[in-house]
């Protein structure tokens, strides 16, 4: 697991917002009496509690409401509260995430008057940030990693790599200040494939509401790399027949029946490519591939049928042009023999001879089946007898 700390990314400032405060007298002339907050709630806070405390004076800093002599007159947010004390109120259950304005008016004895406001934003909502990758598959050595953070975060921050990298420091460049980040991830050479786990620390920083960062499911992204060459299996639907030509064994594709003729492709690791792009490489020699939709296993596996052959009996060869396709890390596929089978929808014509003559005397003949063309699966039983029986097949 590795650690990388940057002094908030020492490139994140405190970002201090002053809310709308006036303190003072509202009107223009000059006034015989002043209010002065002594204590008010920060300009953003995480309290849904706020505390004032004020004093009224007179120009020579005397007590303006001595013997409780002034009328005071408090407002938030438009509302008018009961009571308002002489010199301090406390405001309870105030709604979070939401600007607030106290107003505090006073009349004195003698007639004189004056006011002050004080307007701050209660902020309970915890700054977090989204760590995301274009390459989230990928075979590179380094992929480029962004970091957007919700809101403006003070501290040191801290990102967490499990798995075979690293974060390379000198990389961090700022795409947004305070906001948005990148850095690259430098993934291991001596590993063909693995993953790689990328996360926020918690608690390394707070906003300017003091609230503490909290990590989020988008605060962590999974990085998978595969060096490994993309494979590709370029099969059908045709049965395959053991055959032995001239003391040789061989297999032979073969059908009659037009619903066998479909064509696979399942591949190692899902491609970036789309049906359409798939069928631009296969090349067949008769008829046309039609794609059939069906689940791809996440872009592993595509379905073709062939349609349209031109003849009855028509030996088919589809090809892949494999370097066309792309696996989803980025590697081309690697070449693939085509496929060769053999479609007859012709029914062979088939001849029986003898040695013998018509008429003779022997106890043995022997019998001849001649076909126009290979078959498949014929046995002595297909063939009936009358006045005799059958011994043995040769």
């Amino acid at each position: 697991m590795a650690i990388l700390e940057m002094g908030l990314f020492k490139f994140l400032k405190q970002s201090v917002c002053v809310a709308v405060m006036v303190v003072g007298a509202l009107n223009f002339s000059e006034s015989a009496v002043y209010v002065h907050f002594d204590q008010t709630p920060l300009a953003w806070s995480r309290f849904s509690t706020a505390l004032f405390r004020y004093s009224i004076e007179r120009p020579d800093g005397s007590n303006a409401c001595r013997n409780n002599s002034c009328s005071i007159y408090c407002e938030l947010d438009g509302q008018r509260l009961r009571p308002c004390h002489i010199d301090t109120i406390v405001l309870k259950n105030l709604t979070a995430n939401h600007e607030h304005n106290f107003l505090l008016n006073v009349t004195t004895c003698n007639g004189d008057k004056n006011s002050s406001a004080y307007s701050w934003f209660i902020d309970t909502i915890p700054p977090t940030a989204i760590i995301s990758s274009e390459q989230n598959y990928t075979s590179a050595e380094k992929i480029t990693i962004d970091i957007t953070f919700s809101e403006a975060c003070t501290g040191h921050c801290a990102v967490i790599v499990d798995g075979p990298a690293h974060v390379q420091a000198s990389s961090l460049s700022i795409i947004k200040p305070d906001i948005k980040y990148s850095l690259l991830l430098v993934l291991s050479l001596k590993r063909i494939y693995g993953r790689v786990v990328v996360r926020m620390a918690d608690d390394f920083c707070k906003d300017r509401a003091g609230n503490n960062f909290t990590r989020s499911n988008a605060s962590t992204t999974i990085i998978h790399f595969d060096r490994r060459p993309v494979l590709v299996d370029l099969w059908s639907s045709v049965p395959s027949y053991k055959l032995t030509i001239n003391g040789v064994p061989r297999t032979v594709f073969a059908t009659n029946i037009r619903e066998q003729l479909e064509l696979y492709l399942d591949f190692s690791i899902p491609v970036i490519n789309s049906t359409e792009q798939i069928l631009t490489a296969l090349d067949v020699n008769s008829g046309s591939l039609i794609p059939v939709h069906e689940r791809t296993l996440g872009n592993r596996r595509f379905l073709f049928s062939l349609k349209n052959i031109a003849s009855e009996t028509e030996i088919i060869t589809v090809k892949l042009q494999a370097g066309l396709l792309i696996g989803r890390t980025g590697t081309p596929v690697s070449p693939v023999a085509s496929l060769t089978f053999l479609y007859d929808c012709k029914k062979p014509g088939v001849g029986l001879s003898t040695s013998s003559h018509n008429v003779t005397k022997e106890s043995y003949i022997d019998v001849i089946v001649e076909f126009t063309k290979p078959v498949f699966g014929f046995e002595a039983s297909m063939i009936k007898v009358n006045g005799g029986r059958l011994i043995r097949q040769v």
